[in-house]
């Protein structure tokens, strides 16, 4: 790798995604520029203004430049307060939008090139990373790349691009042209499961390396460990497409019908009105808006139980939760295939319970098994000396290890 005249590498990161935004995404992305070791590189961050930056606590060592995202005028946000319908009707304008526009931030991607060019000019650029989704950094990069810019390229793939599942035919033939280019000019992808790297490789066919660099958690485990009076299961996130709490309500409701079900409360964080719960259990379910990140990694370890939903289609996905439902050491009810990425990481932590996605007996089983440990006041052994290595501080370890020896 060469370096600059202050002997660091000069890297810059492109996203869309970047605190005080709520999302995995984000954290992924905060937790890239926060644990590059500052004695080796010079992090710039070039991300999107945001009305909430005083929420977030600037990082040490690190240049943010955030740029006005102007959003498409035809786009519909969520205010996350209109009713269940409406949002619902929000969502599949939202959707047909989609189908016509693919790149909505390209107002945002405009001026991230511009910023670029600025900084290679004061101080030449050695990498850049940019993650997807969405596609505007990429298509930055890639625009960059076409005029000449000389620095080395990782592209960061936190979800398939062309072969996502919840692709419309129109998106997947405009990501494919993407993805095409992307693997004739990029220097090393980075993806986050063993089941994405291997449909990466698949498509890439040897033209770039590709390796896995985990989502992972970003707190100290704790060895406190607390059962509320009431028995208390915690899901965190929103509710979309075919990731829905329904099988896990329908074997709620039977158990109330069974007269088997315990005292208990649900909590769903960040759900908004994205779900609809049963009449017959209002009385114990709650759900909140999107609330800031450590308030959640705090609701998830004062919980007895997390709930994890891992549907078919993204098998081959494992949601930035599920690291945080395992370092809160609290038992995991995770509806998925048993093999599924999610399943393996579980099985291998010995975490938690699996039950098949749609099975509501299986479902049933695991919530009464789930609390019946918290009953008896016990808890599983979680295998924390392995699952240590996935501390998001570790995992950017491994990914300046790469640069270093392979860039």
């Amino acid at each position: 790798m060469i370096k600059s005249g202050d002997n660091k590498i000069n890297l810059v990161i492109f996203t869309l995604y970047f605190p005080p935004k709520i999302s995995t995404a984000s954290n992924r992305l905060e937790a890239f520029a926060r644990y590059f070791n500052k004695n080796a590189f010079n992090i710039t961050v070039i991300c999107p203004e945001t009305g909430k930056r005083n929420e977030f606590k600037e990082i040490e060592k690190i240049k943010i430049i955030r740029l006005e995202n102007k959003p498409h005028f035809l786009k519909i946000k969520f205010t996350g307060k209109e009713s269940f319908v409406i949002h619902k009707l929000k969502a599949l304008y939202n959707k047909i939008f989609t189908c016509f526009i693919h790149n909505e931030n390209r107002n945002w991607e405009n001026e991230a090139i511009k910023t670029f060019m600025t900084i290679n000019k004061n101080s030449k650029v050695d990498i850049v990373l940019s993650t997807f989704p969405t596609v505007e950094p990429h298509s930055a990069v890639l625009k960059l790349k076409n005029e000449g810019y000389d620095f080395k390229w990782i592209a960061d793939m936190r979800d398939e691009m062309s072969l996502n599942p919840y692709n419309n035919r129109q998106n997947k033939i405009y990501l494919s042209k993407i993805e095409k280019r992307l693997f004739e000019k990029a220097d090393l992808i980075t993806t986050t499961t063993p089941s994405l790297v291997k449909a990466f490789e698949g498509l890439a066919k040897g033209k770039v390396a590709v390796e896995e660099i985990r989502n992972g958690y970003d707190f100290e485990i704790s060895d406190e460990y607390n059962y509320n009076e009431v028995f208390t299961i915690c899901h965190t996130g929103t509710f979309y497409s075919d990731i829905k709490p329904y099988s896990f309500l329908k074997a709620i409701s039977s158990l109330k019908a069974e007269k088997r079900l315990p005292e208990m409360k649900i909590v769903f964080v960040g759900a908004g009105n994205t779900v609809v719960i049963p009449s017959e259990l209002k009385s114990i379910v709650t759900t909140t808006g999107k609330i800031p990140h450590k308030q959640a990694e705090k609701r998830i370890k004062e919980a007895d139980a997390n709930l994890l939903i891992v549907p078919g289609s993204i098998s081959k996905y494992l949601p930035g939760k599920l690291y945080e439902y395992i370092a809160s050491r609290k038992p995991v009810i995770a509806l998925s295939g048993i093999n599924s990425e999610s399943a393996k990481l579980i099985k291998d932590c010995n975490a938690g319970f699996i039950a098949d996605f749609d099975n509501i007996n299986d479902i049933k089983k695991v919530i009464l098994t789930t609390y019946n440990l918290w009953k008896e006041r016990k808890r599983l052994e979680v295998k924390m000396e392995y699952f240590k290595q996935f501390h998001r501080k570790e995992q950017v370890k491994k990914l300046e290890k790469m640069i270093l020896e392979k860039l």
